[in-house]
């Protein structure tokens, strides 16, 4: 019970945190987002070739290498190289895979430093994926008295 008001208190500074530091992100339409502020975003999580930033779906608190919160995005081509494009170069950004399973829902899971980075990617009816890249702080088990 302890833990979850604590975990409470963190998410609402961190959103609060969030709402200000966006405010020097230049922000456009999912079409017209450069590279840079699309890179500034993402921080040390690298996004493929042709990726485009849901921006409506998107939050983002923090930069660089310590951001948190969740990308959404729509990355083009068929679901398994997408896949494989995160499983193998996420790892080249300092990411280590701790877990992956590849179907209709596909997930990954890394973790760097004191975080951990869920990818969920799923096929589009429209082509493509949808991809959601959520970072959060790992959570260090309780220590018992």
């Amino acid at each position: 019970m302890n833990t979850t008001r604590i975990l409470l208190a963190a998410s609402t500074a961190l959103a609060l945190l969030g709402c200000s530091s966006m405010g020097n992100v230049q922000m456009g339409n999912d079409s017209t987002m450069t590279e840079a502020t699309a890179k500034q975003l993402a921080g040390d999580v690298p996004l493929p070739q042709g990726a485009v930033i849901k921006q409506q779906d998107t939050l983002v608190m923090g930069s660089g290498n310590t951001w948190m919160g969740r990308l959404s995005l729509t990355v083009p081509g068929e679901a398994q190289p997408a896949f494989a494009w995160f499983r193998d170069n996420l790892p080249a950004a300092g990411w280590t895979l701790t877990s992956s399973s590849f179907s209709k829902l596909s997930l990954l899971t890394f973790t760097k430093a004191e975080r951990v980075a869920t990818v969920q990617m799923q096929g589009s009816n429209f082509g493509g994926n949808e991809v959601l890249i959520t970072v959060a702080p790992a959570v260090r088990p309780a220590s018992r008295p």
